[in-house]
């Protein structure tokens, strides 16, 4: 029988789950403490009833529904650029069946892995991934952590996915932000537009993966650097095409 999805063979024949790897540099990506057994039997990452609901949450917070095309978020978000990974490769129950020794065999390879891609953003579903990496014993409060991995990576931690929706709301908005900062001002930055066309362009461009308002993504890019260049910003389309 072949393996189906995403599934990989470990060195001692334990069927796992691969990296997910987009085909662009992958500044972002989403990692947990280890495989579940209904994720590996399907092929694909967080197919547990609490894993989907958490990879739900992120992926809307960093895409808008319509563009998450296909049955399964992890292909979806690969395609978006979003990378997938697990600080430890064989699947488990639970957390309680993965033991202090194999977390600390593991870490090594995990952060040379994230650092060797330059990932600037790691979304830890649950806290484990993103506890490790920094080093820390606990999480004070979940969303982007304070504290820098190894090589200058942020963290993000997902909120419990039993919290009120009025406490999770907020922290995801942060992420959406804090990706849409990441896959677009490098890009941005390097290349100016050369007129006011070029500029709403990009905005249009960087709204369909997005969670972010025209205006506040036209704003965010509306910088020091284009206020030189091209002046005064005029009335969006958006509000002349009404």
């Amino acid at each position: 029988m072949g393996l189906i999805g995403h599934q990989a063979v470990l060195s001692d024949g334990q069927m796992s789950l691969a990296d997910l790897w987009p085909e662009c540099d992958s500044k972002v990506v989403i990692a947990g403490l280890n495989p579940a057994p209904p994720s590996v039997l399907s092929g694909h990452y967080y197919q547990g009833h609490n894993g989907k609901l958490m990879l739900q949450r992120v992926a809307h917070a960093i895409c808008k529904p319509e563009f998450l095309n296909g049955e399964y978020l992890d292909d979806a978000l690969v395609a978006k650029g979003i990378g997938f990974t697990d600080l430890v490769m064989e699947p488990s129950v639970g957390e309680k069946d993965v033991s202090k020794q194999k977390i600390a065999e593991a870490l090594p390879d995990f952060e040379r892995k994230l650092r060797d891609r330059d990932v600037r953003l790691v979304i830890s579903i649950y806290r484990h991934a993103g506890l490790h990496l920094l080093g820390k014993e606990k999480i004070e409060r979940p969303g982007l952590q304070d504290e820098l991995t190894s090589w200058g990576a942020r963290v993000f931690v997902t909120p419990n996915p039993y919290a009120p929706v009025e406490l999770t709301k907020p922290v995801y908005e942060e992420l959406g932000h804090e990706v849409y900062g990441i896959q677009t001002a490098p890009v941005f930055k390097r290349v100016l537009p050369e007129n006011w066309v070029e500029f709403y362009k990009t905005v249009y461009l960087v709204a369909a993966n997005s969670s972010q308002s025209l205006d506040e993504i036209a704003l965010t890019m509306y910088d020091d650097e284009v206020k030189k260049k091209l002046g005064a910003m005029p009335t969006p389309p958006w509000y002349l095409n009404k």
